[in-house]
């Protein structure tokens, strides 16, 4: 099955902070950009090829909701200093999850009913005539990190890329009683309409160096 992944740098649109990155199986040169609006033009173009889309946010898209008090604000497991309640995370989550919202809308006339949404990564790559559009958090830091936005995403789709085949063993991220941010997105922007993976988590992947190949600027 045609196959493409993507990966967003969660940012600024205003301030040019936003980039995303999108790269094929075939290993061809990742293609990158700061639009958000060249995004959804090439997402739909893929939609009209036929491809399932792998979309990545660089961004926290699920949270831990203790049982108790004493566990409020700590961190999911795999997150180390990163913690998303942290100043710089809470920052990053709340745009994640209102361009995540933004993207599943403007991309929904066109894809509803093509694309089969789902948070399930252990159906990627999509088999027979199942076309998916499966949504993942990609976390990039550390040796990771570049100055780069659009460096960043593709740094994270071509961790993807690499892993595609054994993406339940680099899953990174972990949280108990988790609340799906990006699934409410999903509910809000009519891809889903059912409530229980509001209580599941999703793909989080953690590239352990960044991609220092060519990129072609879209």
């Amino acid at each position: 099955m045609s196959r493409v992944i993507y990966a967003c740098d969660v940012g600024s649109v205003r301030a040019g902070t936003f980039a995303w990155a999108r790269v094929t199986p075939d290993g061809c040169d990742p293609t990158a950009s700061a639009s958000i609006d060249d995004l959804v033009t090439c997402l739909l173009a893929d939609v009209s090829s036929s491809m399932s889309i792998a979309l990545g946010f660089e961004s926290p898209l699920f949270m831990p909701v203790p049982a108790g008090s004493a566990g409020l604000n700590r961190g999911r497991q795999g997150e180390g200093n990163r913690s998303m309640f942290a100043p710089a995370g809470a920052s990053v989550t709340t745009l994640g999850v209102h361009e995540a919202a933004w993207i599943l809308r403007a991309i929904g006339d066109r894809a509803l009913g093509v694309l089969t949404y789902t948070l399930d990564w252990n159906t990627w790559p999509p088999v027979g005539d199942t076309r998916s559009l499966l949504v993942w958090e990609a976390f990039v830091s550390g040796a990771a990190h570049s100055p780069s936005h659009e460096r960043d995403a593709t740094s994270a789709a071509v961790f993807f890329r690499d892993n595609e085949d054994n993406l339940d063993a680099v899953n990174a991220v972990t949280a108990d009683r988790p609340l799906c941010l990006v699934h409410a997105a999903a509910l809000w922007a009519s891809w889903a309409a059912d409530f229980d993976r509001l209580r599941q988590g999703c793909l989080v992947l953690m590239p352990g160096q960044a991609y220092d190949g060519s990129i072609d600027l879209a």
